[in-house]
């Protein structure tokens, strides 16, 4: 991956780049000190300097200056493309020119100008990646950190990357604010509004994540934005399908509470599940394809006969036809089997492990629970943040026949790193708030006693999408059949034709990535997955 830099991050537009941006912009003046845009406004544009400059200020660091847009350089970051309000303020320095592209011109501009297109992404991640480094930027999250429902904020707005800075309720921040409102969790927006124990629809809403959701028809439904579901918009889109995608939570999947993916086509270094999500969502948007989330299907109705839509019932009323509706809301771990588990979950017990969990848990020892990837990844990533730190690594089985080669080698150099075989936790120990220790069954019987911290758990893999009809058949671990097992199934209704490869008993209904059945459980299979599903789509959708 490429380290942000300022070349990178505020690049300046030629004179032949704003030669052809004219035609799709307006002209406009502001005066000195004119705000040009404000932080939360629900409408942003794409500004470019042609006299003047833009002051960017940070309204959650007393309106520091974190930027000046000269001639030639522009504003924006991912909130731009992703069409969401702004967490800075930008205010006209001098005598003010600039070129207004309109937010719904915005994707002309990204197809009819590739080249500008490229210099507008490349520099917007960077500027969030930046951001990122700033000591308190984007929304302030007051509350306790070993508090599940504090936790549960943190990780949503990670999910979808809005930027925040998180406060413990003990820090001075902290105490002054519960003062003032009398609980916890508590939320400041970038333009002042405060929210106090806002549930996900409430945060969403106020994140500008979540837009008015209205019944509509579309081409092709995706149901859950993981790397299946967000490869399918990618190429769908692209592709002039009428494309949108929906998540109960937001985009990622289960890869998204991964610290680091190795071994992942074409990042040599590796990347975040975050980072893979966060570049999926540009790519769909870039194309028009769109994305509503957090919301859940609540109802499949399958079209009445074969060129009838598909309908989903969502749990905002609204119902979306589709010509054709892919299935990728991919697994969930299985829940940690233990005495006492459940009351410390995302207080202790752990079902990701990203920098959201991680930072509450800082020199203290910890378990992880599972012996595949996933478990490897956030080993080495809970060893190497804190190498002061003992990392547990607990295997109901053998460690390594179901982890990659270079992970077990990694582990196994890895000094703090101590693997248990054949090793269960029964009971999880601690107080109100805190783990303190973890009660231990070994195959053999053996009882022991471990002092951790903290779990963070990755095993088994649950589907879901218990909404879906008995009409599409699983296998018998619960996971959806396509293509030649069902035509194999006796369940394929139609004679006219075979089921496509991802097809299920329902015809114009596919599923891809790990909910279906005999697929391999890796980023680079759903993204393949993903991508073989656009293909079925222009294959059995019919015409209009």
């Amino acid at each position: 991956m490429v380290t942000a830099t300022l070349e990178h991050a505020f690049p300046k537009l030629t004179d032949e780049e704003l030669r052809l941006l004219e035609p799709l912009a307006v002209c406009e003046y502001f005066n000195d000190g004119e705000f040009i845009f404000r932080a939360g406004q629900e409408e942003i544009d794409l500004f470019v300097v042609k006299s003047g400059a833009i002051e960017i200020q940070n309204p959650s660091d007393d309106h520091k200056v974190v930027a000046t847009h000269e001639v030639g350089g522009f504003s924006g970051d991912i909130d731009l493309i992703i069409r969401r309000p702004p967490i800075v303020n930008g205010i006209a320095r001098g005598r003010t020119n600039v070129l207004r592209v309109r937010s719904q011109r915005l994707q002309e501009v990204m197809i009819k100008i590739p080249r500008l297109s490229d210099k507008l992404l490349v520099a917007f991640q960077m500027r969030r990646e930046l951001m990122s480094q700033m000591e308190k930027f984007g929304f302030i999250v007051i509350g306790c950190g070993l508090c599940s429902d504090t936790t549960l904020l943190r990780e949503f707005l990670h999910k979808n990357f809005v930027p925040f800075t998180w406060f413990d309720k003990d820090t001075e921040v902290g105490k002054t604010a519960i003062e003032k409102y009398g609980e916890f969790p508590i939320i400041q927006k970038p333009d002042g509004t405060t929210l106090v124990r806002p549930d996900l629809q409430d945060l969403a809403y106020e994140c500008g994540l979540w837009h008015e959701c209205p019944s509509q028809s579309v081409d092709l439904a995706i149901i859950g934005a993981g790397p299946a579901g967000l490869a399918a918009a990618v190429y769908a889109a692209s592709e002039g399908l009428n494309t949108l995608v929906l998540d109960k939570l937001g985009p990622g999947g289960q890869a998204g509470g991964s610290s680091k993916i190795e071994n992942f086509i074409g990042f040599p270094s590796g990347l975040s599940g975050a980072d893979l999500a966060m570049r999926g969502v540009l790519q769909m948007v870039k194309f028009g394809a769109k994305l509503i989330a957090p919301t859940r299907v609540e109802q499949f109705k399958p079209g009445a006969g074969p060129k009838d839509p598909h309908e989903l019932t969502l749990d905002c009323g609204a119902v979306i036809s589709a010509k054709t509706v892919l299935i990728a809301t991919g697994v969930t771990w299985r829940k940690l089997d233990a005495i006492n588990a459940k009351n410390y979950e995302r207080a202790g017990v752990y079902y990701a492990c990203t920098n959201v969990e991680v930072m509450l848990h800082d020199t203290q020892d910890v378990a992880v629970v599972g012996a595949g990837n996933s478990a490897g990844q956030a080993a080495m990533y809970l060893a190497e943040c804190c190498p002061s730190r003992t990392v547990h690594v607990l295997a109901r089985g053998r460690f390594g026949p179901s982890m990659s080669e270079y992970l077990c080698q990694r582990i196994a150099a890895t000094k703090n790193i101590k693997v248990h075989e054949n090793t269960r936790i029964t009971r999880v120990n601690g107080g109100a708030y805190l783990i303190d220790s973890v009660d231990l069954l070994e195959e053999n019987g053996k009882e022991s006693h471990l002092d951790v911290k903290a779990i963070f758990v990755f095993i088994g893999a649950e589907p879901g999408a218990t909404w879906l009809p008995d009409t599409v058949k699983r296998d018998d671990k619960g996971f959806i059949i396509t293509g030649t097992d069902v035509a194999q199934s006796g369940h394929w209704p139609l004679k006219d034709r075979i089921p496509c490869p991802l097809e299920t008993t329902v015809p114009r209904l596919l599923a891809a990535g790990d909910i279906r059945s005999g697929s391999t459980k890796r980023v680079g299979f759903a993204v393949g997955d993903g991508s073989l599903a656009v293909t079925c789509v222009h294959t059995v959708m019919p015409d209009s």
